[in-house]
């Protein structure tokens, strides 16, 4: 085996610093190459050093100026860099080379994105996704563009798309963590909830019965569980707990969590406002006129 194919499979391994200290070999004995020159590049803004990625894409750019991919990551590291008109540049520089270079459609949504420009930004992450579907940044950027619009089902549907795919774990964890914002903005924008005060007053009688300990336990289990994502608009879907015996809602654990919290410190915030819930449910509760 070859040192470039080393250096690849290293990579493949995640070992980004024997990869950058290969393709440095490499560069010694040939300084033309321009897959080690690419590759290299890359190496240091995976590293998290994009300024050093700049000399050797730049040389892979002068030796092979045709080279889209090249300009592509030479418009990451700058992007990285928080230089965004030159991350800018040369993403439009990989698409006069090659127009349907998915990785360029890709960051320039990005880009859009990060000023603001959310028209463009949904404009070309959308021709990105049309070229390239499998890629779980360009669906998770659509998910992201299309929340800040407040198209929240479209949002809903291309995060869960990504939670299907193979993507790595950071991006399945932002994902989750859009999906429960969401759903906590869909049930902030509904009226008042009955159902919940339900939920919410039979939680109040069942912690009546237990000790505090069990209710942090039972507080926190819901919390950790809610970290994974809980549907709470789909009361179809029922979860279950270790500290609690039986099948719950979403919107059910959500109030008890609620409740939970509340009896641990009141000034915690649970992440959805059930605050007149909660209030009706507490004058109900004190009433004594409720079983």
């Amino acid at each position: 085996m070859g040192k470039f194919q080393e250096a690849m499979n290293l990579i493949n391994r995640g070992k980004l610093q024997e990869a950058k200290n290969l393709f440095e070999e490499i560069l010694m004995d040939d300084p033309r190459n321009v897959d080690a020159l690419y590759n290299l590049g890359m190496c240091f803004t995976d590293l998290g050093q994009p300024e050093k990625a700049i000399i050797p894409l730049k040389q892979c750019i002068k030796y092979k100026p045709d080279y889209s991919n090249a300009h592509v990551a030479l418009g990451f590291a700058y992007s990285r860099m928080g230089n965004l008109e030159n991350a800018k540049k040369y993403s439009f520089d990989a698409l006069k080379i090659d127009p349907r270079n998915s990785f360029a459609l890709r960051n320039l949504g990005a880009l859009f994105g990060r000023i603001g420009d959310l028209e463009k930004s949904l404009y070309y992450l959308e021709k990105a996704y049309e070229i390239n579907s499998l890629d779980p940044n360009t669906v998770y950027g659509l998910g992201y563009a299309y929340e800040q619009i407040k198209d929240y089902e479209k949002a809903d549907n291309y995060y869960k798309e990504v939670l299907k795919m193979d993507a790595p774990p950071n991006l399945r964890n932002l994902a989750k963590d859009r999906l429960r914002k969401i759903a906590v903005s869909h049930f902030k924008s509904k009226s008042f909830r009955m159902d919940a005060v339900f939920y919410l007053l039979n939680a109040l009688k069942l912690f009546e019965q237990k000790t505090e300990s069990e209710v942090k336990n039972i507080a926190f289990e819901i919390g950790l569980k809610g970290q994974r994502g809980l549907d709470i608009n789909n009361p179809e879907k029922k979860y279950s707990l270790n500290t609690l015996e039986g099948e719950f809602t979403g919107l059910q654990l959500i109030c008890y969590m609620y409740v939970g919290f509340k009896k641990i410190d009141p000034s915690l915030d649970v992440g959805v406002d059930l605050s007149d819930e909660y209030s009706m449910a507490l004058k109900l509760s004190n009433s004594g006129d409720v079983l």
